[in-house]
């Protein structure tokens, strides 16, 4: 006996294949998100469905209980009502970091593949997308963090500096600082987010200038997710005021006491900044008259901005007094100082 069998044209299923129009490659800053639109010829279609696998990836363990496929499931999902792939890089850890628990290292990228189908399996479609994590910047409080290194100058009076590390708005839910002081581990410690130096951090003699170069990181299950490279300089005391200073004999001889003709033009001599090399600008930032504020109406008073001297003009307008300017220099490290001139002014006694 032969049996026959046949198939209708109606039990053969018809597979069309759909193409998914996303970016082939995303990347983003640990701790950002970014939306993907579905595109709108498939939300339309109220039967697909979407789904999403990370097989491309090795599958390596995070920590002692989840491994790399778990991460990616939380940090990367689909919301077919909303019509958006949603994306949180807070979720998971820049790529190619390599965890200081386990040694293991995080692939070059993400490879994440969007499957779209339906339940009658008449529609298929696939996309890859390599999604690339770079770590953050933190930040250091009260210090310029735009570029790759913050920059901080510290006089070696000032005892025991410490520099507060920001996170940026990061969160540190199962986070920990740290702080690589390879070198100088004997001068400097982080204390929670709190880089401290010790009093006796620079040169022995606190003559010469003394930096340090640190790295800090803000660690998620082994991985370093943030950073900041701080460079820390000691810088001997600075001295600004109107007179000399003798620093082979460490003598300070201050004028900034002067009698002056009443109405007379004067030029001062330029304030000592010591040491020079730290020398930058100057300006006046008030002007006061027999102890009260005084307005210099006339422009009488000026200031060379490079050097400090102070010059009056040949005037018929000021009265007898004392005229103190007050003046500040900024130095080549950023940091400011004040000092004062008190211009005495009286008239000439009739001869």
């Amino acid at each position: 006996m032969t049996i026959f069998s046949s198939c209708s044209k109606e039990d053969q299923k018809q597979v069309k294949e759909v193409t998914i129009n996303l970016p082939s490659s995303l990347s983003l800053n640990y701790g950002e998100e970014k939306d993907l639109d579905i595109p709108a010829d498939l939300q339309s279609q109220s039967d697909v469905n979407f789904t999403l696998a990370f097989t491309e990836n090795e599958n390596i363990q995070i920590s002692s209980d989840s491994k790399l496929y778990d991460k990616l499931a939380k940090a990367i999902t689909v919301d077919k009502h909303q019509g958006k792939i949603h994306v949180n890089s807070g979720l998971l850890y820049p790529n190619n970091a390599v965890s200081a628990s386990t040694g293991k290292q995080l692939p070059e990228s993400y490879k994440v593949t969007i499957i779209a189908g339906n339940n009658a399996e008449t529609i298929s479609g696939k996309k890859t997308i390599a999604l690339t994590v770079a770590a953050a910047k933190l930040g250091i409080r009260g210090l310029d963090n735009t570029g790759d290194m913050s920059y901080a100058y510290v006089l070696y009076n000032d005892a025991a500096a410490s520099f507060e590390l920001d996170a940026n708005n990061l969160s540190l839910d199962g986070t920990s600082w740290h702080l690589d002081s390879t070198g100088v581990a004997n001068v400097v410690a982080l204390n929670g987010n709190k880089i401290q130096f010790k009093k006796d951090a620079g040169n022995p003699d606190k003559k010469t200038e003394q930096a340090y170069d640190l790295v800090s990181t803000l660690r998620k299950d082994g991985f370093d997710v943030a950073s900041r490279k701080l460079r820390v300089t000691f810088i001997p005391q600075i001295k600004f005021f109107y007179g000399t200073y003798y620093p082979e004999y460490d003598l300070t001889v201050v004028t900034n006491q002067v009698y002056i003709a009443l109405g007379n033009a004067y030029v001062s001599a330029a304030p000592t900044l010591y040491p020079e090399n730290y020398k930058s600008s100057f300006s006046v930032t008030g002007i006061e008259k027999d102890g009260l504020a005084f307005e210099d109406k006339d422009a009488l008073f000026s200031l060379n901005e490079k050097t400090g001297a102070i010059t009056v003009k040949k005037n018929t307008t000021l009265t007898e007094g004392s005229y103190k300017l007050t003046v500040k220099a900024l130095t080549t490290a950023g940091l400011e100082f004040t000092t004062t001139m008190t211009l005495n002014m009286s008239k000439l006694d009739d001869e």
